[in-house]
């Protein structure tokens, strides 16, 4: 079931949510609202549902070519997980995911049996069998947001929505749900969107990112698309580390990805991986640096270094064969060249 959403506007008082924002989920993806917060995702995200209006003079919004702006959130046949897992505490797990289909009408609702087989069979799907006759706060925060997303599931949604499904866990339970839900979707297909603050989330898990950014779109691609092509400024600095030198501090700015020209005439948008260290030796090129502090731990070694002409800082990841090399000490001067960068011109402004 494909999302089509256009010219969607949103005000609350003064404040405009979103202005002018497209929309389009293909069937069957898995899909990334990302922005920061105040960018409009969750809005978004509600007006599809129903939970929300567009404001007037918005375009109108389509599951599978079947218009449902006028449909009431009730009837749009969507699944909608939110991040505090909105659960019942004095429902058990089952109660909790049978509960929308024991609300519906007499004429619509399943039988007792019926509801008994699709909630254990929700229960496998999202991996608690075993677990019906706990209550929620008997879980853990992991165990409450796949009792929430079966619950959602247990509708037969023609499309899944998730606000912000793992904000409210911890790092390391949130990494490994965020996996389980890769996998689950590549089980059943369903159209999915989700929204997320989280870059390293949606790259990792999204088939398609799209970036918002003051009630607008930014970009849409692939994870790959959106990191080795950003189409601003804002998407270069907003997905993962980035640094940034002066208009001019390089003789050359090398592409940023095949494909992409550089430009001349603008800052410089330098990933920390993209940068070269040498040592400072005399005739060499590249951008003098001051070596500020060494961070030796993890697969990689993160140098803090501070330009020597503008003390602007700069922030390098080498391996730690390099490390080794350089024999590094802090307040050492050494050169930085770029193995590829950006620039975009005088158009934009930091």
């Amino acid at each position: 079931m494909s999302i089509q959403a256009t010219n969607i506007r949103k005000r609350f008082g003064a404040f405009t949510a979103l202005d002018g924002v497209d929309l389009h989920v293909p069937r069957g993806k898995l899909v990334a609202l990302l922005g920061p917060s105040g960018s409009g995702k969750t809005t978004l995200l509600r007006i599809i549902a129903g939970l929300e209006t567009a404001d007037a003079g918005s375009g109108p919004i389509f599951f599978h070519g079947e218009e449902v702006t006028n449909v009431p959130a009730g009837r749009r046949k969507v699944g909608f997980v939110f991040q505090h897992y909105a659960l019942f505490r004095h429902m058990t797990v089952f109660e909790n995911i049978a509960f929308g289909l024991h609300v519906r009408r007499r004429s619509e609702r399943p039988s007792p049996t019926e509801i008994a087989e699709r909630v254990h069979r929700l229960l496998k799907l999202v991996q608690l069998e075993g677990l019906d006759g706990r209550y929620p706060t008997q879980l853990s925060g992991g165990q409450r947001q796949r009792v929430a997303l079966a619950r959602a599931l247990a509708v037969e949604p023609k499309v899944l929505l998730l606000d912000e499904p793992f904000g409210a866990l911890d790092a390391k339970v949130r990494k490994e749900l965020r996996r389980w839900l890769r996998r689950f979707h590549d089980e059943i297909h369903l159209t999915t969107v989700f929204v997320t603050h989280d870059q390293e989330e949606a790259l990792e898990i999204a088939d398609e990112v799209v970036i918002m950014n003051n009630a607008r779109v930014e970009q849409v691609g692939t994870p790959q698309e959106v990191y080795d092509r950003p189409a601003s400024p804002f998407v270069y600095q907003f997905l993962g580390n980035v640094n940034v030198f002066p208009a001019g501090a390089f003789a050359r700015v090398p592409a940023g990805a095949p494909g992409q020209p550089a430009r001349d005439g603008g800052p410089v948008f330098v990933r920390p991986h993209d940068i070269e260290v040498t040592p400072d030796r005399p005739g060499a090129d590249g951008v003098v640096a001051v070596v500020r502090y060494v961070h030796a731990a993890g697969p990689l070694a993160r140098l803090s270094l501070e330009q020597a002409q503008t003390r602007e800082p700069v922030e390098v990841e080498i391996t730690r064969a390099e490390l080794a090399a350089l024999d590094l000490r802090v307040s050492d001067l050494v050169r930085l060249r770029l193995r590829q960068g950006r620039s975009f011109g005088e158009d934009y402004a930091i």
